[in-house]
């Protein structure tokens, strides 16, 4: 089995690459950096530059399944350009792939699996969303989202298999939102905001990249939700991780209102409350490794 990986340099790309890698299949990555090694012997590595239209073809020879975690970070100060940006590099990268498929006499391609975000669902600490959930955000991050699903649908045309995985908040120390928590909580300066209520749905990045080769193997197609068993809200998730460190929470929580006047509409990725459930992916035979945050939290924060 061949892979293609675009975004592979990213927090989840690097870790399913050396998962890959240790399975034995054959993988091609595509990036913007024309600068990067090429020296490794067991990666195929290809430039493409989804904003600006450019991608190798010969990037879809021999694959068989593509992975899509591309896209500019959404975590950037909102400006009308980093909007624009946010949404066009996801959906161009789609479309990009789909013309070299398209270009490509010999394509073998079966399974297509794109990143998504639960970003898409209502942020309501009162519904649980699973995949059928059709109670989405009309925020901006809702309808790039949805912007962003509605690309992927371009392969269907092709009889290729297309899997969109709505990925929660992703626990690693890599990278993500634990990273700087952990540093303000060593500190003493970690709290939470409002009542600390809002629901996280996180997830391990070993299990992130545990789902996306389970669906591999499985040859599957659809919406899955890649979040833990167990959310918690977000007091919760803030006294688990002082606990872990040995810090008390000292500050008060942060006003809502105060977050909603300093960063406006970019406040919704600090206030977010989202309850999603991960049952299909279970019922379908995935295991979590991290079942609860007290077991994440011991083995990252060891």
């Amino acid at each position: 089995m061949k892979f293609l990986i675009a975004g592979a340099t990213g927090l989840i790309g690097e870790r399913l690459l050396n998962a890959i890698k240790k399975r034995g299949n054959k993988v091609s990555i595509l990036t913007t950096n024309k600068n990067i090694d090429q020296s490794n012997k067991y990666i195929n590595v290809f430039y493409w530059n989804p904003e600006l239209d450019i991608i190798d073809e010969d990037c879809i020879n021999g694959v068989d399944v593509i992975i899509n975690l591309a896209g500019s970070p959404i975590a950037q100060l909102w400006t009308i350009k980093a909007k624009e940006s946010i949404l066009q590099s996801r959906v161009r990268s789609i479309e990009l792939l789909h013309k070299a498929i398209l270009n490509n006499k010999n394509c073998k391609v079966k399974q297509f699996i794109c990143a998504s975000a639960i970003g898409l669902y209502k942020s309501d600490s009162n519904i649980v969303h699973n995949e059928k959930s059709k109670n989405f955000s009309n925020s901006f991050l809702g309808e790039t989202v949805n912007k962003w699903e509605d690309a992927c649908d371009l392969f269907k045309n092709n009889k290729i298999k297309v899997v969109k995985i709505r990925i929660g908040l992703v626990l690693s120390l890599s990278g993500g939102l634990l990273k700087p928590i952990v540093m303000l909580t060593k500190f003493f300066a970690g709290t939470w905001f409002g009542k600390g209520l809002n629901i996280y749905s996180w997830i391990h990045i070993v299990d992130v990249v545990g789902a996306i080769l389970f669906l591999v193997d499985k040859n599957s197609r659809g919406i899955y939700n890649l979040v833990a068993p167990n959310p918690v809200n977000s007091k919760s998730f803030m006294l688990e991780i002082s606990k872990k460190l040995n810090r008390r929470i000292i500050l008060p929580s942060v006003p809502l209102k105060l977050i909603k006047v300093l960063m406006g509409k970019m406040s919704e990725l600090m206030i977010f409350s989202q309850n999603v459930s991960c049952e299909k992916i279970i019922k379908e035979g995935f295991e979590y490794e991290f079942k609860d945050l007290n077991s994440a939290l011991e083995n990252l924060l060891k």
